[in-house]
């Protein structure tokens, strides 16, 4: 009985003993816990708030597509178009100022930039950019070598983009030289003879190479951004792969040789557009229908990147 009492104090005595350590444990080295506010740091977080601008500023400097030639609306080309989808899409105001030459090259509109102190101005002040360039560049080139040999025309072309590529870098640097932030909106090119001479892969081709030239030097510019028209403007309403094919079968013209481009404009005189984004005046620049295209593209394009759009 004596040895059954005494192995129960040693149990009780071995009990407290584990309880005593369990809570010296607790106290001098307390648990985390949710309820224990002390030892969870807190941490401040700060919400940004995006404050939208009021009234934007916009500078849109290039050739005839900036200037809006074609427009028989008069509205500027997209220009004003922009101004008006602006003001219903953001319910602000923006003022766009047109610096569009008609004719003008790349090395023409870079010379500008450089040397008209109100266009710079313009630039500075601006919080966004758009431009138009590679068109004239092209285009009197085809002029001048369309009765060259298909060896001539293409190494003549070749080297015409190798020029352009350094006008075009040079153009955008420029800009970029009197406003370091705000973004840049570029429209490539596109071939308006393509329903009349689909077949004839060298312009095609020469037109997709001004615009990989053309987009190489936007993505080597901060903040630069490549709006590509070729497919729509070129095509215009012959879209689907039928219509395409359909349009191809229709015409017999395969090579440069085959096409008088000095003549064109001549043959083409009274005689509706074939393209519907088109002008029927001049069978080559956009019609209204073209130009609101064009700020379609144009606006999804600054909807994306719409840093312009909010105040410091």
């Amino acid at each position: 009985m004596k040895k059954f009492i005494d192995w129960v104090i040693m149990l009780i005595v071995f009990a407290v003993i584990v309880a005593m350590v369990v809570l010296g444990l607790n106290y001098y080295f307390p648990k985390n816990s949710t309820n224990n506010q002390s030892s969870t740091p807190t941490r401040t977080v700060h919400k940004v708030i995006k404050v939208q601008k009021k009234h934007v500023n916009i500078t849109a400097v290039g050739d005839s597509l900036t200037y809006g030639v074609g427009d028989t609306k008069n509205e500027g080309g997209y220009t004003k178009r922009l101004k008006k989808d602006l003001k219903s899409t953001y319910h602000l105001k923006a003022s766009v100022s047109n610096y569009g030459i008609s004719g003008e090259r790349s090395d023409q509109i870079l010379k500008r930039v450089k040397q008209n102190t109100k266009l710079q101005k313009s630039l500075k002040n601006s919080d966004a950019i758009t431009v138009t360039v590679g068109g004239n560049d092209l285009f009197q080139a085809l002029q001048k070598y369309s009765t060259a040999s298909e060896g001539k025309f293409t190494l003549s072309l070749e080297r015409l983009n190798i020029k352009y590529a350094t006008q075009v870098q040079d153009l955008l640097k420029q800009i970029r030289r009197y406003n370091h932030s705000a973004p840049i909106y570029v429209f490539g090119i596109y071939n308006p003879f393509f329903v009349y001479f689909p077949n004839i892969t060298q312009i095609n081709r020469a037109v997709t190479n001004f615009d990989e030239t053309t987009k190489a030097a936007v993505s080597q510019s901060n903040s630069a951004y490549f709006i590509s028209v070729n497919k729509l403007l070129s095509q215009g309403q012959y879209q689907s792969t039928k219509a395409l094919s359909e349009l191809k079968q229709s015409s017999t013209a395969k090579s440069i040789n085959e096409m008088q481009i000095s003549k064109i404009e001549k043959n083409l005189e009274n005689t509706k557009e074939k393209n519907i984004y088109l002008s029927s005046s001049d069978h080559f620049h956009p019609n209204p229908k073209g130009y609101d295209q064009m700020t379609r593209l144009l606006l999804r394009s600054m909807k994306t990147h719409e840093q312009w759009l909010y105040k410091d």
